[in-house]
């Protein structure tokens, strides 16, 4: 590892900051320390919820995406599909169309309310999660009071590039769909041309698309740590940041470069190991769900509002259980990739090498013995 160099010039010392490279051995080491040394089942549990809320599990590591090549045990013949699909059907026929809609509204309602939550969550958790892997010791309690009016920031701004990416999204597409609905409802064949017009904002889009991930990036990274530590907000933060990528282009290229790779490597190695623990625990899922289906397949039960908002609440559930199972083998990656940006931005942020590296304390001196008294 090559460790900071100081050249001395005219009593005026300039150091050269780590590169992506050098920061990996004393990221892996802390990461090492503060999950087995020693090894605290109550800390996985507090960081697998921070790793869950922040979305750093999913983004860091690949490890909160469910496997997709599951499949329920199907019956032999060619027809079990066909046959299943007509038994789920005529179980809905007995459902009022109107209750299926207003089931609808009310999910589609719901959800955009949670997002929203979810979203402050996150906002707030992600100042939790920083200061979790900076002290080394997680506080769930007392962090959600210390960061509230810091996470209600980065919420904001988070919302600003959401709806920065709507709007051009809206702006670059909506005239193409338009005109294509409006040949739709003329009952004509939309040309080859419509298609081939979409084919240049499509590869716009991806690069705003790609730009947009990368201030997301650099601002999780590199701006909620000044934010943490100075109680600045995001504007100015971002306006440091950009005089640090000003001086250092090249140095946090290497680092967007090197985390790329990391992310590939992390994705590979613990989405095996999170897809093998989800296939694990769905599978008594599974078994449960299909049983269930049949018993009431056989007992010629019609779907009911009851027995609907039963299903939804146990695929919640079962959802729940799974996503906080993968979070728990993937913790690692919650500490890895923030400590990963915490030891790359500190030799070009003094306050966090302060804060990363603090001081030992002095040594106290032994207290003066007392005079002794004069003779007579």
């Amino acid at each position: 590892m090559r460790e900071a160099v100081t050249f001395p010039i005219s009593k005026i010392e300039f150091t050269v900051p780590k590169s992506a490279i050098d920061v990996l051995s004393p990221t892996f080491h802390h990461t090492q320390t503060q999950l087995f040394s020693p090894f605290q089942f109550g800390q996985w549990v507090r960081l697998a919820l921070l790793g869950l809320a922040t979305g750093e599990l999913s983004t860091s590591g690949g490890c909160g995406n469910l496997p997709t090549n599951f499949n329920l045990p199907q019956q032999s013949g060619s027809n079990s599909g066909a046959q299943n699909f007509a038994g789920a059907g005529d179980m809905l026929r007995g459902v009022d169309p109107a209750l299926l809609g207003t089931l609808v509204v009310v999910l589609l309602v719901s959800g955009f309310v949670l997002m929203l939550v979810w979203i402050y969550t996150s906002s707030v958790c992600r100042f939790m999660l920083f200061e979790s892997v900076l002290k080394k010791r997680c506080d769930l309690r007392g962090g959600w009071s210390r960061w509230q009016d810091q996470g209600l920031r980065y919420f904001w701004w988070q919302m600003g590039l959401t709806a920065l990416g709507l709007a051009a999204a809206i702006i670059m597409f909506a005239p193409v769909l338009i005109s294509m609905l409006h040949t739709l409802k003329a009952h004509q064949k939309p040309s080859p041309a419509v298609f081939l017009a979409i084919l240049p904002f499509l590869f716009l889009f991806a690069i705003i698309a790609m730009v947009l991930a990368l201030v997301a990036v650099l601002t999780k990274d590199f701006v909620i740590p000044q934010m943490a530590l100075e109680n600045i907000g995001v504007i100015e933060s971002w306006r440091r940041l950009l005089r640090m990528l000003n001086g250092d282009k090249g140095g946090y290229a290497a680092y967007i470069g090197m985390k790329i790779l990391l992310f590939i490597g992390a994705s590979i190695l613990f989405g095996i190991i999170g897809g093998i623990a989800a296939f694990v625990v769905v599978l008594p899922f599974a078994a449960v769900g299909v049983a269930a289906f049949v018993a009431g397949k056989a007992a010629g039960l019609h779907l009911t509002l009851s027995i609907i908002l039963l299903i939804i609440a146990a695929g919640l559930i079962a959802l729940t259980v799974v996503l906080y199972v993968m979070a728990l083998v993937c913790v690692p990656l919650a500490v890895f990739f923030p400590a990963y940006a915490m030891y790359f931005l500190a030799d070009r942020y003094p306050p966090l090498h302060a804060a990363l590296f603090p001081a030992p304390p002095m040594p106290q001196s032994p207290p003066i013995a007392p005079l002794p008294l004069p003779i007579g």
